[in-house]
């Protein structure tokens, strides 16, 4: 199968989280390159404007640099909450390993899925 890749700037990479486990949750991409049956995150594609399937595109996110990651100590950070952080592209992109770059001694709390 082909996939759509796209790149995408957005605001800000990490979002107040309403779930239970995070104060904050970070999905380094929207979609995802492997459809799985299984997929809980499947619903996001309806925020995305995709008209292709689930599982056939990915929007690769380009934030800006977090410039105070010590703003997040003591905070909980999930990271993969609606999409797989180190799905095959991540090699090529390589936006959690940036992501974690970023957060690297800020003292956050921080849970990949």
């Amino acid at each position: 199968m082909d996939i759509t890749i796209k790149q995408i700037d957005t605001k800000s990479v990490l979002s107040k989280s309403n779930l239970p486990v995070s104060d904050y949750s970070a999905n380094p991409y929207v979609g995802c390159p492997h459809a799985c049956k299984y997929c809980y995150a499947s619903f996001m594609k309806r925020f995305t404007g995709h008209s292709e399937p689930w599982g056939s595109f990915l929007d690769v996110k380009h934030w800006p640099e977090i410039r105070n990651p010590r703003k997040y100590a003591w905070k909980s950070i999930f990271i993969g909450s609606v999409t797989d952080p180190y799905n095959p592209c991540d090699e090529q992109y390589g936006r959690t390993r940036a992501l974690l770059e970023q957060l690297a001694g800020s003292g956050a709390a921080i849970s990949i899925a």
